[in-house]
């Protein structure tokens, strides 16, 4: 499996391969709305030029691609027992522990199964790395200047979000890595990582 340096595949057209997981699944659109600025989050907004789109049900995301480390295919990963149903789970990516999050199950969207296909974003949330898995992997997005619109608090994610810009006539939500996951989800995967069978530290 490999990694990826900048470039992001483009959504394939073909036909989804045998499924590995079973959840149901159902779509989630959201609605398009007046987004009014808010006071205090004009440098974010400001600094943002380039991100990394990606799709939950009918819902165009995104994040900034400096937090973006690479994009994979899901791999096999150990489950975290008694943690939140959103970290599905730990995996080894080049010697590193790294949680697994759905994203789906994070923001409240109906679960999906998962497929061989199903991409995982490694990106940076907190100082740490964290696998998000999502429906499918976009694009890179050039952010027109200006263009963001900090959100207003009719989102309900308004305090993971960075903003809202359009990419032809779709909204694309663009969310804050270090708002994103939540701290106790990341301390749960490092006492899920601790806990490893034959796991051996000083």
């Amino acid at each position: 499996m490999t990694g990826w340096s900048k470039q992001v595949p483009r959504k394939k057209k073909a036909e989804p391969p045998e499924a590995v997981a079973t959840q149901p699944e159902k779509s989630a659109v959201a609605e398009e709305v007046a987004v009014e600025p808010e006071h205090g989050q004009a440098a974010d907004t400001a600094s943002l030029r380039q991100v990394v789109t990606f799709g939950l049900g009918d819902q165009l995301y995104a994040v900034p691609i400096e937090n973006v480390q690479e994009i994979q295919q899901i791999v096999e990963f150990t489950p975290v027992p008694d943690s939140s149903p959103a970290l599905v789970g730990i995996l080894d990516v080049r010697g590193s522990v790294v949680p697994a999050i759905d994203l789906r199950l994070l923001l409240g969207v109906p679960p999906r199964e998962y497929r061989l296909d199903t991409p995982m974003i490694l990106l940076h949330s907190r100082g740490q790395l964290v696998a998000v898995i999502v429906d499918e992997v976009q694009d890179v997005f050039e952010v027109p200047e200006g263009s963001v619109q900090a959100p207003s608090g009719i989102y309900a994610l308004a305090d993971k979000m960075i903003g809202v810009c359009r990419s032809g006539s779709t909204l694309v939500i663009v969310l804050d890595p270090d708002r994103l996951v939540p701290q106790v989800l990341l301390a749960s995967a490092n006492e899920g990582a601790e806990g490893r069978p034959g796991d051996e530290r000083e």
